[in-house]
């Protein structure tokens, strides 16, 4: 039993080390953001003048032509918990990430988002399972006390916009493809777990 076992975490490690590498490879490529508003913001652009409306477009679709399939890398450290909800799985965890972000009242999404039968938005989770032999009280405290970090690397693909049941706004954003999510202990580092959607 011990033999197997031992066996088993053999052929495991090369494989986490790559997973690693994965995404430290992929971090180096992509450019990051200062912030995630301002970027939604320049890519869905805000043409509301009359007067220079068809400029202002012209300028949105330039913007958005010279940041697509680009690689970017944001980082959230504030209100992730409010992203994620957390199964135990053995000696693991499993989390649901909504990967439907805030950017000051715009988004960005991973994929395209629809609206529900109320009339809001909607996207199906990713699920990200932590690493083997995680350190649970480690974890437990990181989300306890909200110090657990979003990582991620992603590619915009184009500009989304769903109407607002019985208002006149819209809801509004970006609709990326997510190369890789990693959430991580915001105190020590720790990786705790990583996905390439």
């Amino acid at each position: 039993m011990k033999r197997s076992t031992a066996l088993l975490l053999a052929a495991l490690l090369p494989a986490l080390a790559r997973a690693d590498d994965r995404f430290e490879a992929l971090r180096a490529q992509a450019e990051p953001l200062d912030g995630l508003p301002a970027f939604a913001a320049r890519y869905v652009g805000s043409c509301r003048d009359p007067g220079e409306r068809a400029a202002c477009e012209q300028n949105v679709r330039a913007a958005r032509r010279a940041l697509d399939g680009r690689l970017f890398a944001t980082v959230l450290a504030e209100r992730t918990g409010e992203l994620l909800k957390v199964e135990r799985r053995g000696a693991g965890f499993r989390f649901l990430f909504t990967p439907f972000l805030d950017a000051d009242g715009l988004a960005l999404t991973h994929g395209a988002p629809r609206l529900d039968a109320r009339g809001r938005p909607t996207i199906g989770y990713l699920v990200i399972d932590s690493r083997p032999g995680v350190d649970e009280a480690t974890v437990e405290a990181a989300l306890r006390t909200g110090r657990i970090e979003l990582e991620i690397l992603f590619r915009p693909a184009g500009a989304f916009r769903l109407a607002r049941k019985g208002a006149d706004r819209s809801y509004q954003g970006v609709r990326a493809r997510f190369a890789a999510v990693r959430l991580v202990d915001g105190r020590t580092g720790a990786e705790i777990a990583v996905k390439f959607p």
